[in-house]
């Protein structure tokens, strides 16, 4: 018989026919709307769902993390349900390890408010001396990742927090030091998901999933 609650005994899952993963997540990939054919960083990749999810249409996806442990796991789940378009390396998205690429999804490392309903444990790891570091943090790799996007191309912001500091604060510092840079919410996008701004933005007691947040920059065309 089948464990219903264990994936691994599903039909089809040591095939890598499917991945599991919050709705949140499958949603920040839609909400990237990354055009087919396109060469993408995935930035802070693992455990790789999202890199997987891009493989299905990109031309090539390298698909990055800082820690090797992370990026083994990576691998794990590249060679179960990848497309073999993806490449899994140990790099630091604060010097990323590629030229110029046509989209970078930064996935960057946050206090993960938005997944207390899964894991009410996190919230000892909840201070104001932790939010304000990860917000350097993630302004740094803005910065360094928004280098190697192309004139043109797209860069993709996400967390799964709740907290404005990391997302729509965020958001307005990156778009004033970089003006080279603009909104491009995707076309057809519910309305119900996006923030005023046109961002992604998800809340566990609204829609049923975790909570998440996505921004969608393109970068002016030289």
């Amino acid at each position: 018989s089948v464990d219903a609650s264990r994936p691994t005994d599903l039909p089809r899952f040591p095939e890598g026919d499917f991945i599991v993963q919050d709705a949140a997540q499958a949603l920040v990939v839609r909400y990237a709307a990354i055009p087919d054919g396109a060469t993408v960083l995935d930035a802070c990749a693992a455990p790789g769902g999202k890199a997987i999810a891009l493989g299905r249409t990109a031309r090539r996806v390298l698909a990055a993390d800082l820690r090797p442990a992370r990026v083994r796991r990576l691998l794990e789940n590249l060679a179960r349900a990848g497309s073999g378009r993806e490449m899994a390396v140990v790099a630091d998205a604060a010097h990323p390890p590629v030229g110029a690429v046509d989209a970078v999804l930064l996935d960057a490392p946050c206090l993960g408010t938005g997944t207390f309903a899964r894991h009410p444990d996190a919230r000892w790891r909840v201070s104001a001396s932790a939010l304000t570091r990860l917000a350097e943090q993630q302004e740094a790799l803005l910065d360094a990742v928004a280098r190697v996007v192309r004139p043109g191309g797209l860069l993709v912001y996400a967390t799964c927090s709740l907290e404005p500091e990391e997302n729509g604060l965020q958001m307005a510092r990156f778009l004033t030091t970089h003006p080279e840079f603009s909104r491009e919410p995707p076309t057809g996008f519910p309305v119900g998901l996006r923030s005023p701004d046109g961002d992604l933005e998800l809340f566990p007691q609204v829609h049923g999933t975790d909570g998440a947040f996505a921004a969608r920059l393109r970068r002016r065309a030289a």
